[in-house]
């Protein structure tokens, strides 16, 4: 058994991709940095999201089911009259426990950035029922985090350098999303 968490194990792994995702994401101090978020976003929760729905889940994963946001992102996008942008490739993982476990650690991570980036929302005046919806939702369970961890943490004979690589490939495909977000107007 290793000297650290499997946690450990991953915040160290990709903590490059996630310094520079977050760095990407940015502030939003603005109606349209937060639309641009929100291209991004859209498109990278999509992707990943179809990637999750479609998988196996092994038997370990029977009691866990990931939130599903792009129905509430797009909801979002329409309120601010923003079309969104293509999605981008799927995460280029292979079907398997590892590969689910390494998706899940950047959606159910971001959720906890989702309280601070609602907050921001809130500053430029939107809320729960007004271009925030996605930020809103995400941002009020507080027992996911913990649970997934427990989920990572008891998974049996799993190859954590896979977990790694399945989280730095979704890293990536959150990056290619807000890069063409960035590069798009609003």
């Amino acid at each position: 058994m290793p000297d650290r968490s499997r946690r450990a194990q991953l915040r160290e792994t990709t903590s490059q991709a996630h310094a520079s995702l977050d760095q990407m994401v940015g502030s939003f101090d603005s109606a349209d940095s937060y639309k641009s978020y929100l291209r991004g976003i859209c498109a990278f929760r999509e992707a990943v999201e179809r990637k999750l729905t479609s998988a196996g889940w092994p038997p370990h994963c029977d009691s866990w089911s990931p939130e599903l946001f792009s129905d509430l992102i797009a909801q979002d996008l329409q309120n601010l009259g923003v079309n969104p942008q293509p999605m981008v490739e799927e995460p280029d993982v292979e079907e398997s426990p590892e590969a689910l476990l390494g998706m899940l650690y950047v959606l159910e991570g971001s959720a906890l950035g989702a309280r601070v980036l609602y907050k921001r929302a809130q500053t430029l005046g939107f809320d729960a029922d007004f271009g925030a919806r996605h930020l809103a939702v995400q941002s009020r369970r507080s027992d996911r985090w913990p649970a997934f961890l427990a989920l990572l943490e008891n998974a049996d004979g799993i190859d954590m350098d896979r977990v790694a690589d399945a989280s730095r490939a979704t890293f990536k495909a959150a990056e290619q999303a807000f890069r063409q977000a960035s590069h798009e107007p609003a």
